[in-house]
């Protein structure tokens, strides 16, 4: 009886689990939660949102978008999409204002910067201190315009002083925005810096050995126009005897600027420029000799002198010189070397002053 009973007990909860079940299955669901309608409503927003990219996307700019307002789409249709014409002419405004801050920003600098006195040879000199030079181990020292270096700027130079550097000025450019006023030389120009001068043969001559090597390494270029400067000041003109050599060499005469044409307080620029301010300084003994012969064939062709065979002679040619370098008794010291050469085999010399002959006078003399 106690077992019966018991489970009697127990199966009315199995009868109610059953009927639970039942009442689970065969009723109306109900999905009712608190959190659903935030749900729904997420998920509205975002297949709004969604939706409005899409359209955005597939939809031509000429259509106003739900982000913005039709009055905003307008102005930003007429800015954007207004004519072809519009949009040159805003780009040419722009440009046309890029340009004249280019054209403001250019600044001229005193060609001889007083700060190096102390050392106006040494580094970048006290010529354009601005600027450093371009140098390959044994060749000449040099600054070429446009190029890496000036970021493709070119050179332009103002004033014409001739006692004072610190007056003269030189600035870099763009091509396409010169300073206000600026005078465009075409060609390639040689720019010289000198501190001695360019009448003493040595010394011109010394000044003009750099360019003479720098034609020999760029294919013979030839230079449209010299200008010379001293400590910063213009110069005019060169020593008869150098400016020959260098006739000889560039093959017609040399054109010396004077900037005659050009107001004091205007700008040139050089569409192409070389400069150089350190003479020989830098160029090995191998690279000095190979200019030198090319100098000297070029004096011969220029004198239609011939060189002849003399393997067996040593030839000497003593130039003497007037004023206060002159020997004080040329008689004893033309007779000493004429001893000397006796003592040599083959020697011959030749006694001269080089105020009494001209150029291919003496370039005959050394050949005789």
């Amino acid at each position: 009886m106690t077992r019966i009973s018991a489970e009697i007990g127990k199966s009315p909860k199995k009868h109610q689990h059953i009927e639970y079940s039942q009442r689970s299955l065969f009723s109306p669901i109900c999905f009712y939660s608190p959190k659903l309608p935030i749900f729904i409503l997420v998920t509205c927003v975002t297949l709004f949102i969604l939706l409005n990219i899409r359209f955005s996307l597939q939809t031509p700019p000429s259509f106003p978008t739900f982000s913005l307002p039709w009055t905003l789409m307008s102005q930003w249709q007429n800015a954007i999409f207004n004519s072809t014409i519009t949009s040159t002419n805003y780009a040419n405004e722009l440009n046309s204002a890029y340009l004249y801050k280019l054209h403001q920003s250019v600044t001229f600098l005193p060609l001889k910067d007083l700060r190096y006195a102390h050392a106006a040879l040494n580094g970048h000199t006290w010529f354009m201190s601005s600027m450093y030079d371009t140098h390959q181990e044994g060749d000449v020292h040099f600054q070429q315009f446009p190029s890496q270096s000036s970021q493709g700027r070119l050179l332009c130079l103002k004033g014409k002083d001739t006692h004072d550097g610190s007056w003269n000025s030189y600035a870099l450019a763009w091509p396409e925005a010169l300073p206000h006023n600026a005078t465009f030389m075409k060609g390639l120009t040689f720019v010289s810096y000198n501190h001695y001068n360019y009448e003493n043969l040595w010394h011109g001559l010394s000044a003009m050995v750099p360019f003479v090597a720098w034609h020999k390494n760029n294919n013979c270029s030839l230079p449209t126009r010299w200008v010379l400067y001293h400590w910063g000041e213009l110069r005019f003109k060169m020593g008869l005897w150098v400016k020959t050599m260098m006739e000889a060499t560039f093959g017609g005469p040399l054109n010396i600027e004077g900037f005659d044409e050009i107001d004091e307080n205007m700008p040139a620029c050089f569409e192409k420029a070389v400069v150089m301010r350190h003479n020989e300084g830098g160029m090995s003994r191998e690279r000095r000799m190979e200019v030198y012969d090319l100098l000297r064939c070029n004096a011969r062709i220029y004198c239609n002198v011939s060189l002849k065979d003399r393997s067996n002679e040593i030839g000497m040619t003593l130039f003497m010189r007037t004023g206060p370098r002159s020997f004080k008794n040329e008689t004893i010291v033309t007779e000493i070397f004429y001893k000397e050469c006796a003592k040599v085999e083959g020697c011959r010399l030749m006694v001269a002053h080089s105020n009494n002959l001209s150029f291919c006078e003496q370039v005959k003399c050394l050949l005789i």
